[in-house]
């Protein structure tokens, strides 16, 4: 029996796996060999009954979910063939000085979201305007914007370090007996494991790194200065984590990976639904395509569901499943045509839903690399 799927209904003195279709004819006819005494009524009203109940789960199936890949736009504002200077950092020079560096060293240069970055120091500045306010020696926000605006920039980044902290997990806190709570873990009281140690090597995982080291985190403001248009534009505070282990310059560079998400598109990772049907002729051949998409291999998961609509061309779950699959090769056109095939065959809450996840993927899609909108238009979303 198919052990996938728990429902089960029960008949007397025995249960009916609704997930395992080879049985279901045997039991239904079981049924219908109860003992007499029972009215003929009430017996075809169970097999009806429970007839109606076995196509209702053949016909909506289970869901699972898979990894899928897609494209955002920028949280702030796109820089995207822009120029743009970036101030040096505000706040703890042993955070802020790095995170300055490691912006211009991940400038984007790839096709759709090359940015034109250079470091605001080295603007001209031949009227000698004072770049370095006089009282707490960061860099002047009026002078840069007027500096910028000699020198043919488009946007000014400026960006704060609010604060940096570090948390042990909790099984870390319940082992060491204490949690520190600065990014150094030199608080009276605090045991930190000595190198060499017996207590910092079975703290080892197999990468190397200490698997109870506090988990970093980096608190960024960013503020974002329109120049041709004379307007600041909305600010942010973003808040980078770390992984345990991680040093110091690991969780930088993850903070400028971040910023550079207000400013250019990015991929994000989401949780596709797929449909997985039951009591239907392929039901395990789709299943076996969700097992591999929820492994992130949709490429082969889009090849055993084609291979499910060259055989049951009705298969409203594998043309579901084809749409999202579509999706994550950025194919908006097909997702839709696809989607739209599996509504025509099931008007299902699912696939509903999966329409108006797909439009929306494509929306952002169009944002983020300033596409016009597709001629076929907008139907499933309204903006």
């Amino acid at each position: 029996m198919d052990s996938e799927c728990p429902a089960t209904a029960r008949t007397p003195g025995r249960f009916l796996n609704a997930c395992s279709p080879r049985h279901t004819v045997v039991k239904l006819a079981m049924l219908d060999s109860l003992p007499s005494h029972r009215p003929p009524l009430g017996r075809s009203r169970l097999v009806i009954a429970l007839s109606a109940w076995l196509l209702l789960l053949g016909g909506s199936g289970c869901q699972t979910v898979a990894p899928i890949h897609v494209w955002a736009p920028p949280r702030i504002d796109s820089a995207v063939g822009k120029r743009i200077a970036i101030a040096p950092l505000a706040g703890e020079p042993r955070i802020a000085e790095p995170l300055h560096a490691a912006m211009l060293r991940q400038l984007p240069t790839d096709l759709g979201r090359r940015v034109d970055a250079i470091d605001a120091r080295q603007l001209q500045n031949p009227q000698n305007i004072r770049l370095v306010s006089a009282d707490s020696g960061e860099p002047s926000d009026i002078a840069l914007v007027s500096l910028a605006r000699r020198s043919d920039i488009d946007l000014v980044l400026f960006g704060e370090v609010i604060s940096t902290s570090a948390e042990r997990s909790a099984a870390a806190a319940k082992d060491q007996g204490n949690v520190p709570s600065g990014l150094g873990g030199d608080r009276p009281g605090v045991r930190v494991p000595t190198e060499g140690s017996a207590e910092a090597s079975r703290n080892v995982d197999s990468d190397g790194k200490d698997a109870l080291a506090p988990t970093r985190t980096l608190r960024i403001s960013w503020k974002l200065i329109d120049i041709r248009n004379d307007r600041p534009l909305s600010g942010q505070p973003v808040v980078s984590h770390g992984q345990p282990g991680e040093s110091e310059l690991d969780l930088v560079n993850r903070a400028a990976k971040d910023a550079w998400e207000l400013l250019v598109p990015h991929v994000v990772q989401q949780e596709a639904q797929l449909a997985q049907p039951r009591l239907t002729a392929r039901a395990s051949r789709i299943r076996q395509g969700n097992q591999v998409a929820s492994e992130g291999r949709w490429s082969e998961a889009e090849w055993i569901w084609r291979g499910v609509i060259s055989r049951e061309p009705q298969s409203h779950a594998a043309m579901h499943n084809l749409a999202v699959a579509a999706v994550a090769r950025q194919d908006f056109t097909q997702a839709r045509q696809f989607i739209g095939a599996a509504l025509a065959a099931k008007k299902s809450s699912l696939y509903q839903a999966t329409a108006v996840w797909i439009e929306t993927r494509q929306r952002e899609y169009h944002a983020s690399f300033n596409l016009p909108d597709p001629p076929e238009g907008w139907a499933a979303t309204r903006r």
